[in-house]
């Protein structure tokens, strides 16, 4: 995230002598905003404050600044201002007015579907001239990024192939007939692995190592989101050893009534929703348990320990994917 971290720290030099330019962080889900904007407020430790919205906020004194707030001010997870509903948008103008008056400069993360929809209707990026959208990691940091949890050669990568491939050079038994004799005898002849040798020189490349076999299915599965290539790591790990084999494919359809598909956009947009928001975003109490039991048992989400709803990592894609087609997200 150097490009990035350079590009906000050039909008921050700029304030410092006049120009102030907000700026909003854009990613879609797991894919490392909240991270970026800790190393922005380290950075800047004598001349930034943070706050972190953890849910929806309901009452306006949660975005009243305090007396010794400092000039720069880190606000995580902004697309918890406002509710998806009639009459939802009151923190949302409040906010707005806030970062309109203030001579402070602010510097915010979006969920990226919560952000194209508000920018639609409110026209955000009016408030925002300074917009940075995480890019997908490349393979390589995506490698880095997972195993820097790890000691040096504590994981141990290996593939179900290596013990059955038959050497280079092995021996096989001909049968020869000897007419004088009149029988047949088994004659030894060394032989060469024609096609294990072709296979080596068609592929130098078998210069691919294991783990580079691993990290090539990791980032093709996650297509470079971190957070995604991360747990399909988890999901192949068995610690030490993972093999290729175990990096699994999660790719899935998905049929859903319009009220699931709906509930499902929601946690998208805003990553982590409890049941009480859901309900009160949808308008009804009644069917809330019925489709969050449907989505559960589909795979589709997950319950954390704090008892919000998230989308599973693995089924990201998908999800997005089935979301953009209905129109749901864009």
């Amino acid at each position: 995230m150097r490009d990035e971290i350079g590009e906000i720290q050039a909008s921050i030099a700029d304030y410092e002598v006049g120009k102030k330019l907000n700026i909003a962080i854009i990613a879609g889900p797991l894919s490392g905003k909240t991270t970026l904007l800790g190393e922005i407020e380290r950075i800047n430790l004598s001349r930034a404050t943070g706050i972190t919205f953890s849910e929806i906020v309901r009452d306006k004194k949660e975005i009243s600044l305090p007396d010794d707030t400092k000039r720069i001010v880190l606000l995580d997870n902004c697309h918890f201002l406002y509710r998806k509903k009639t009459g939802g948008f009151d923190i949302f103008y409040e906010f707005l007015d806030m970062i309109s008056t203030q001579e402070r400069l602010f510097i915010t993360t979006w969920n990226l579907y919560s952000w194209r929809y508000l920018n639609e209707v409110f026209g955000l990026e009016k408030y925002f001239p300074v917009q940075v959208v995480i890019p997908d990691f490349e393979k390589e940091n995506l490698r880095f990024f997972i195993l820097k949890r790890y000691g040096k050669e504590e994981i141990k990568f290996y593939n179900d192939k290596e013990a059955k491939e038959e050497p280079f050079i092995y021996v096989a038994k001909y049968p020869l007939e000897l007419s004088s004799l009149g029988r047949k005898i088994l004659i030894p002849v060394p032989k060469i692995n024609i096609p294990y040798l072709k296979n080596r020189l068609l592929n130098k490349k078998e210069t691919q190592t294991i783990e580079d076999r691993v990290f090539e299915k990791i980032y093709l599965e996650s297509k470079g989101n971190p957070g995604v290539a991360r747990r399909l790591w988890e999901l192949g790990l068995d610690y030490p050893r993972i093999k290729p084999e175990n990096i699994g494919q999660f790719s899935s359809n998905i049929e859903l009534e319009y009220e699931e598909a709906f509930v499902l956009s929601l946690i998208l947009s805003y990553q982590t929703l409890k049941k009480a928001e859901i309900s009160d975003m949808i308008g009804s109490t009644l069917k809330v348990d019925e489709t969050i039991f449907r989505l559960l048992t589909q795979e589709l989400i997950f319950k954390d320990e704090a008892g919000f709803f998230r989308v599973r990592p693995e089924a990201l894609h998908s999800v997005v994917a089935y979301m953009k087609k209905l129109r749901l997200v864009w």
